[in-house]
């Protein structure tokens, strides 16, 4: 009907039943048309940039992400739950004498097209309002405390908090 860079988030995305299955597909014209017209919904999450370059695992709930995809891809391991609010970022502005590039005279790119990659690993709860920027690796089963902004590494199985997020403790 109308194409849109928000999709439904996946965990909810699961019909068992006909009953179901009728109901969500009856409902689903009048969800784009709202989306469409600007209305948010906790269902859904946001693409910036081409779909093709977000990887999601099974069983993962996105809940209302915006994933920004214009300088890298990213990938998300098997259930891997996101809170309210979190960006996961691979955009950047690249900047000349002070100005950003595509305002100066240099002969530079202002937004990479590559080389942002973000990789969030199997089992990982990212805690509401957190904000991922790329490049980076987060490990297997990694908890970030809410609000935290992920510039860094974080290896498999710790805890992270805080801005910029540091490593709490090692489960």
């Amino acid at each position: 009907m109308f194409k849109t860079n928000y999709f439904l988030n996946p965990k909810r995305n699961e019909h068992t039943s006909l009953r179901a299955k009728v109901g969500y597909y009856a409902k689903l014209p009048l969800i784009k048309l709202g989306l469409w017209l600007g209305f948010q919904n906790i269902e859904y999450s946001y693409v910036h940039g081409c779909k093709s370059r977000l990887s999601l695992g099974t069983n993962c709930s996105t809940m209302n992400t915006i994933f920004n995809v214009i300088s890298g891809d990213i990938s998300i391991g098997v259930d891997t739950l996101f809170g309210h609010n979190c960006m996961v970022l691979t955009g950047t502005h690249e900047f000349y004498d002070g100005r950003r590039a595509s305002l100066s005279d240099a002969i530079i790119e202002e937004t990479p097209v590559s080389g942002r990659d973000i990789n969030i690993g199997d089992g990982c709860f990212i805690g509401s309002g957190v904000i991922i920027q790329g490049k980076v690796n987060i490990g297997n089963n990694v908890i970030i405390a809410a609000g935290a902004v992920v510039t860094r590494d974080i290896p498999d199985h710790c805890f992270a908090a805080g801005v910029p997020a540091k490593i709490i403790n090692y489960f």
